[in-house]
């Protein structure tokens, strides 16, 4: 904590990191978010959700990103106010004390062990396409030979998380800019490929009713799909110029 004379003349504390250099600028901060983001969900979740709800899954996605961006609005106020690493667990220590900063802190951190266990499954079942022998269809569940992999990357991902900020950024852009042309290239072959008539396909534009649109938000993966946006907020104390650039890359 850094401290400064406050207008009453009492010293007013003021959060502060120890040791960090701020070496990310808009963009790092603004890929850090973008990447993760743009995970298996998006695939995974348009597959789900369109078989919980039909085409009306469209306006779910919709929904979903409305309330998204509320939550994310929060975030970036928060960001720009308190520019510290790791800020959705610290928001709550310095609103309201410890126990509720180590209580949210063990939610994030519950978060951040599932999350890359999770995008590293759906790799392998990605990858069965090309390497049969990773995933087994039938049981749902990688193989022995998918597994050992899944542990492989999941100790690349670790390797370069462990990199200095400035190689970080410069490793997770090239990387955010591969998974940002996919789904962009994606959408202009599949424009050419564009049918109306698909609305009403399977039983309508809402087969299963508004109950089942609803349940698809966060049942399908649609939530899940967004999270990831308040990354640029754990990274902020090694932001260049947090005030501006750190609601920018969560919007």
């Amino acid at each position: 904590m850094a401290t400064e004379t406050g207008s009453t003349g009492a010293p007013a504390s003021q959060p502060a990191d120890v040791g960090l250099r701020r070496e990310m600028g808009l963009i790092g901060a603004t890929w850090a978010s973008e990447t993760s983001i743009i995970g298996s969900g998006w695939l995974f979740g348009a597959l789900f959700a369109a078989q919980a709800a039909g085409t009306a899954a469209l306006l779910g996605w919709v929904i979903a990103g409305v309330i998204v961006v509320i939550l994310a609005l929060v975030h970036a106020e928060l960001g720009g106010m308190y520019p510290v690493s790791g800020g959705t667990a610290r928001f709550p220590h310095f609103a309201f004390g410890s126990i509720a900063g180590i209580s949210f802190g063990f939610f994030s951190w519950l978060q951040a062990v599932t999350v890359a266990p999770i995008e590293c499954f759906a790799v392998m079942q990605y990858g069965s396409y090309y390497w049969h022998g990773l995933y087994n269809a039938t049981s749902g569940n990688v193989t022995g030979l998918g597994f050992v992999m899944t542990i492989v990357l999941m100790a690349s991902f670790t390797a370069i998380n462990f990199l200095a900020i400035g190689l970080f950024s410069k490793v997770n852009a090239g990387i955010t800019w591969w998974k940002v042309a996919i789904p962009v290239l994606t959408i202009i072959v599949l424009l050419f490929k564009f049918h109306p008539s698909n609305f009403g396909a399977g039983g309508g534009f809402m087969p299963f009713g508004v109950k089942a649109l609803f349940a698809a938000i966060p049942s399908a993966g649609i939530v899940f799909a967004y999270l990831g946006f308040e990354q640029a907020d754990q990274l902020a104390g090694e932001i260049k110029d947090p005030q501006k650039n750190l609601p920018r890359a969560i919007l």
